[in-house]
């Protein structure tokens, strides 16, 4: 139609985004304790990879792994670097993993040697859970594919990178963990991390390449329906037997272990939220609760912001061997001062 023709040469007309890195804000989420972190050498997801890590690691356990306890949300703006975007002519770069304050991937010194502090990502297997995001996030696919649109975990490089709390000094149910205990001054201060500095706006400096918000949280309580998880999991069973035992139950009720999930049945006990483990409506359904509750707690913040597609392709071989190329770059001491 006339009309269509319109909107489509209009759209045409606009300038065509510049080449390179670009700023995008999105939500990034995390499943923890009490406990609480510097948003530095850490991973985090998308709201559907977290989810994805929540039905997969935690909830299987009784109690739940690392007294994970709650989803934390928060409003991140990244553009990673110049010299990454002029080797890969993508957004983001390889996700890397984060243990304990450290960067375990055998890479990582060499990534940010040569690119400086950039934010990583990966897709994680929907062969796992079926949750999905809303829009693509995933380019390694055929359009249409649910794959499109799969989880994202995402690794935020913070100071000394490179040392972390060691194996045996590690309490996983701590809820007071010095992160930085290891680190020494000098690792810290020649290798700072991509956190910009506070108040300040990512640049695509190799020390500046996100900042954030915190934006709530969400108790897996609240959004399960479990008034009371150490008695859900711990006493549910003997208070059964108890009562069936004084007759205020029938003699002939089972008694059973609560569990939020058992992954032999795809059910809980106790619980039906975590039911279907690969059934993608209920999946939706169990996000689309975690949405509604942040905007009840936390109405100043938009419900939902679209995640950007995790589009890294591969390092490629020797290419840490490569001249850095600083082209369109911002001007930084950093480069000469790295380790």
């Amino acid at each position: 139609t006339q009309a269509a023709a319109k909107a489509a040469a209009e759209q045409a007309a606009q300038p065509t985004p510049p080449p390179g890195p670009r700023a995008q804000t999105f939500y990034m989420y995390r499943a923890q304790s009490n406990t609480s972190y510097p948003l530095e050498n850490i991973n985090t997801a998308d709201l559907a990879g977290v989810f994805w890590y929540l039905h997969q690691e935690v909830i299987v356990a009784t109690p739940r792994k690392y007294k994970i306890d709650r989803i934390k949300r928060f409003k991140v703006k990244v553009k990673n670097t110049w010299e990454f975007w002029n080797t890969h002519k993508r957004q983001f770069s390889a996700f890397v993993a984060y243990d304990a304050g450290g960067c375990t991937t055998p890479v990582c010194k060499d990534i940010y040697h040569q690119y400086g502090f950039v934010v990583g990502c990966q897709v994680q297997p929907l062969s796992v859970a079926s949750y999905l995001g809303r829009h693509q996030t995933n380019w390694q696919c055929v359009a249409g594919e649910d794959k499109c649109r799969a989880p994202i975990w995402y690794s935020l490089p913070g100071p000394c990178p490179a040392k972390g709390i060691p194996n045996g000094e590690i309490d996983p149910d701590s809820t007071n963990v010095q992160v930085n205990k290891y680190k020494t001054p000098e690792c810290t201060q020649r290798m700072p991390g991509g956190l910009c500095k506070a108040g300040q706006e990512p640049t695509g400096a190799p020390d500046c390449t996100y900042s954030y918000e915190d934006a709530g949280e969400v108790l897996l309580d609240e959004l399960v329906g479990i008034e009371d998880y150490d008695a859900f999991w711990k006493t549910s069973f003997t208070e059964c037997a108890r009562k069936r035992a004084q007759g205020e139950l029938p003699q002939d009720t089972v008694c059973r272990h609560n569990k939020e999930y058992d992954p032999d049945t795809d059910k809980g006990v106790g619980t039906d939220f975590w039911n279907g483990k690969h059934d993608k409506e209920k999946c939706a359904e169990r996000m689309d609760k975690a949405r509604a509750l942040f905007k009840q707690k936390y109405p100043q913040f938009p419900e939902h912001l679209d995640e950007p597609a995790c589009e890294f392709d591969m390092y490629y071989e020797h290419e840490f061997d490569w001249r850095i190329n600083h082209t369109g770059s911002p001007t930084s001491s950093w480069w000469s001062q790295r380790m």
